[in-house]
């Protein structure tokens, strides 16, 4: 029995090595030259350069977001368009009569304030287009009295 436990251990390693040895025909040979390995990456010199590629892309987003801003700001006129007054008046903009009840005033500001938004009307262009919807009455004395000189 000694014998047999002796037998089936070198059969093993028999197949074994014909198993190896097959593998190693099997796979394919290496074709062309053989490359060297790739030289050591300095890390210091890898993160330098992207930072400045994070830097740089961060530069150009805000450049470009700045673009935006400046063309959807620019006045229509400029590219053959409406002018801002005739896009300001086709908002049928309410006039202010010169009430003194703050509700009033203040319902006038907010949709002012609303077409101004719409028409995405700059700063300069809000107190000429707010003023030419003024419509404050004067006593016609007082008026009167203001065109002659008097104060």
């Amino acid at each position: 029995m000694a014998s047999r436990g002796r037998r089936g251990g070198v059969l093993a390693r028999d197949d074994e090595q014909r198993r190896e040895e097959r593998a190693e025909q099997q796979a394919p040979a290496p074709q062309g030259p053989v490359l060297p390995p790739p030289p050591p990456v300095d890390y210091g010199v890898f993160m330098q350069g992207l930072v400045q590629a994070k830097q740089t892309q961060a530069h150009t987003q805000a450049a470009l977001q700045a673009q935006l801003e400046a063309q959807a700001q620019a006045p229509a006129q400029d590219h053959g368009g409406p002018s801002i007054m005739e896009r300001f008046k086709r908002m049928l903009p309410p006039s202010f009569k010169g009430e003194s009840d703050l509700l009033l005033e203040e319902s006038w500001m907010r949709e002012i304030e609303k077409i101004f938004r719409a028409i995405r009307c700059v700063d300069e262009d809000k107190v000429t287009l707010a003023t030419y919807m003024l419509q404050l009455k004067l006593f016609s004395g007082a008026y009167e009295g203001y065109v002659a000189g008097e104060s």
